[in-house]
């Protein structure tokens, strides 16, 4: 007996002795192979870092590493750490790269390094006792549960399940070294996984429980003051009107009966103007059957008032079937504006009821109606000094990204700062950006014709036509005019707002992303300088492309909030120009770049502050636009800012990398179907099809995985690809030539 106790502490220090040295040799192995690694220069993963990093309010330089050594994502090292990435997260989208990132970063902001190597230096003490080593285990379990929920304070709660999702696709792709002594990273095994994710799902839940208690209070604050209270307030209503109708209410409405008095006045209420409408009387006994409407403006003339009833008057039309006269009264102006249906059909060229035979073609005219050419001046000579040219710029809420300008006479013109620049017969401007046509050509020599055309054409992202007008310049002799058209609005100057400025300027960054179906942004404005023409505006801007992913309307590529600086020139007229766009640098670079952009009074906001609202902000912003982007195209799919769930195609990785990646050099069709199970649109030259990845058996038991492409539900191609093995083979192409773009 004594002899075994004077050898077990031989033992405990071997076995002490041995761990520490596997240790060591480990973490010796790890750095040897890791020092001689460059830190990763890709520009997209550095600008997620940044982001990252803002975040987590962490201004340390933190390399990350593209190795093999260590599967997964980890932090390594304790003066000098650094992230630890395999090749793998290049498949990663953004979002779930952010992410992995964050939980790192998390782990470093709360000192995990250094109690990790305590735990280590706990177990080479006490490496022979079990119930420590389990204590340990649920120790490291519970500082990964604590990094969760340091993530998860910097997320939106939309974004909570979008996290858990991304725990779950580093446990499907990374494998943790089992020989390896234990690294800070996202991997761990299942159960812990499950037990994270349960954390994750109910994070939310325990965050809004700390407001119930609030909640029940002001319940009870607004029970009493209903009961003890001698006069309550009644709540203001909104104000209905807008100059962005709603088509899907507006179309709700539609009567073919003028005498519908409820109809009537709720398509009204649903107008331009219906603040000041007072009255309104129906004719209905005999023809022509009429509607009066008598306004009263407060003794102020709003702005572009002719065109506005005009557009009124026009959408009533549509709406009421029978009605043949509408007569608005305008009050104190003493002025009376009176629209007969023949008219207004002869200058549309057909049934003003036609256009609301069904929403989407309601919809579409809608928007062409609110597509106004503003015009300024009145007459132009090319004698005068105060303007190049006439000034032409095309508004629409439509989804417009750029408008094209051609002329067949004469030249368009640029003018921002006091600089003209020449633009040739064609123009393609961003959206709001106005252009000048001169009567003269660059070498000053007059071209243009007593008849001249300017075609003003909307444009998408992808450039394809939305709506076209024209516009017709005549020479009287003297001068040049524009020939009156009620949507053309001549001899007002649209002023452009800081917003609608800073709005087109991030859109046309836009091209810099995978083009989706529509292009949204959002922006905060923290602050405005002026000085000398030139307007700097200090904004976090973002950028995001929407498409259907699984019948669900959701960013397909984009940026999160970026802090940016915005710096328009500003004519003699007003009018905003784009002069510099400027972001911060990737990487290491980026504190001290948003210090050299930005003044120091907002640092503390940009880099310091915890910006969720922020984000929730710019995502709300897109969302809307996406929103309202869907209602005109007639659709009313979910919005979803955050990651969209998908099932992956369950098939042997060499069989998936080959479909997904080699084939496609030589079918470069396969390219636009989803790498999901699951269903994506695209917009071709104004059609529509959908593409489609499904997994299904053969009769022999073995993957089959299918690519259909359809239009209109029709099928127009397909490629069957049965697996064997870890090779796709092909066994059914199909396709209809004639129905495929």
């Amino acid at each position: 007996h004594d002899k075994v106790m004077d050898v077990l502490p031989l033992i405990w220090v071997g076995g002490m002795v041995l761990l520490f040295l596997w240790l060591f040799a480990v973490y010796t192995i790890y750095h040897w192979k890791l020092r001689s690694i460059p830190a990763v220069t890709d520009r997209r993963i550095l600008a997620v870092l940044a982001r990252t990093k803002v975040k987590m309010k962490i201004h340390k330089n933190i390399p990350l590493l593209m190795q093999t050594t260590v599967s997964a994502p980890s932090l390594f090292g304790l003066v000098h750490p650094k992230i630890l990435l395999s090749p793998a997260v290049k498949t990663l989208s953004e979002q779930e790269l952010e992410y992995i990132l964050l939980h790192e970063l998390a782990h470093y902001k709360r000192k995990d390094p250094l109690i990790n190597y305590l735990l280590l230096g706990l177990q080479i003490v006490h490496w022979f006792n079990p119930m420590l080593w389990y204590c340990f285990l649920r120790i490291r379990e519970d500082l990964e549960a604590a990094t969760d929920e340091c993530v998860l304070a910097v997320l939106t709660p939309l974004e909570h399940k979008a996290y858990g999702l991304t725990l779950l696709t580093v446990l499907d792709s990374f494998t943790a070294p089992t020989l390896a002594p234990k690294l800070l990273g996202m991997v761990d095994d299942k159960n812990s996984i499950k037990r994270r994710l349960a954390r994750v799902k109910m994070a939310t839940y325990y965050q809004n429980k700390r407001f119930r208690v609030v909640a029940v209070g002001l319940l009870s604050l607004l029970l009493l003051g209903t009961v003890l209270l001698t006069s309550g307030l009644n709540k203001p209503s909104e104000s209905i009107a807008s100059n962005s109708q709603n088509a899907e209410k507006l179309f709700s409405y539609k009567t073919p009966y003028v005498g519908d008095n409820s109809k009537v006045v709720n398509i009204l209420n649903n107008l331009p103007f219906s603040q000041y409408r007072k009255d309104v009387s129906l004719h209905t006994s005999s023809k022509p059957h009429g509607i009066t409407v008598n306004y009263n403006f407060n003794g102020t003339e709003p702005e572009l008032l002719e065109a506005t009833l005009h557009d009124n008057a026009t959408l009533m039309f549509a709406l009421i079937e029978n009605v043949d006269l509408i007569t608005f009264n305008v009050d104190p102006l003493a002025e009376q504006f009176v629209y007969q249906r023949d008219t207004l059909e002869s200058y549309y060229g057909q049934s003003l009821w036609a256009h609301s035979t069904e929403l989407a073609t309601f919809t579409t005219f809608l928007q062409n109606i609110n597509f106004k050419v503003f015009i300024f001046p009145k007459v132009y000579t090319p004698t005068m000094s105060s303007t190049p040219g006439i000034r032409i710029c095309a508004y629409s809420d439509y989804r417009v990204v750029q408008v094209r300008y051609e002329t067949n006479h004469g030249s368009l013109l640029s003018w921002a700062s006091d600089k003209v620049t020449q633009l040739t017969t064609i123009a393609d401007l961003p959206y709001e950006m106005p252009v000048y046509w001169s009567a003269l050509d660059a070498s000053g020599k007059k071209t243009a014709q007593d008849l001249n055309t300017v075609t003003v054409t909307l444009l998408d992202g992808e450039g394809n036509t939305l709506a076209k007008k024209k516009i017709m310049i005549v020479f009287d002799g003297n001068a040049y005019s524009v020939a009156p058209a009620p949507d053309i609005i001549i001899g007002v100057e649209r002023q452009q707002t800081i917003d609608e400025a800073i709005s087109r300027a991030i859109k046309a960054q836009g091209s810099s992303y995978l083009a989706g179906e529509v292009l949204t942004e959002g922006h905060i404005l923290l602050e405005t300088e002026e000085n000398d023409g030139i307007i700097t505006a200090y904004t976090i801007a973002s950028i995001g492309w929407f498409g259907f992913e699984n019948n669900i309307f959701t960013i397909t590529s984009g940026s999160g909030g970026i802090p940016t600086v915005i710096t328009f020139s500003q004519n003699e007229s007003g009018q905003l120009a784009l002069f510099q766009y400027k972001k911060p640098q990737d990487g290491g670079g980026y504190l001290d770049s948003v210090k050299e952009m930005f003044p120091q009074r907002l640092w503390d906001r940009i880099l310091h502050n915890n910006n969720h609202n922020d984000s929730a902000e710019l995502s709300r912003q897109q969302e809307a636009q996406a929103q309202a982007y869907l209602r005109s195209i007639g659709r009313n799919e979910r919005v979803q800012v955050a990651h969209v769930d998908k099932d992956l195609v369950n098939i042997d990785v060499q069989a998936s990398n080959k479909l997904f990646s080699e084939l496609t050099k030589f079918n470069p069709e396969l390219n636009t179907f989803p790498n999901w199970l699951g269903t994506r649109e695209t917009v071709v030259n104004g059609e529509r099809f959908v593409y489609e990845t499904i997994q299904e058996k053969t009769e022999s038991g073995t993957d089959l995985v299918i690519f259909r492409k359809t239009k209109d539900k029709v099928v127009v191609l397909e490629f069957q690809y049965e697996i064997v093995g870890s090779e796709p083979n092909l066994i059914s192409p199909f396709s209809r030539p004639e129905a495929t773009n």
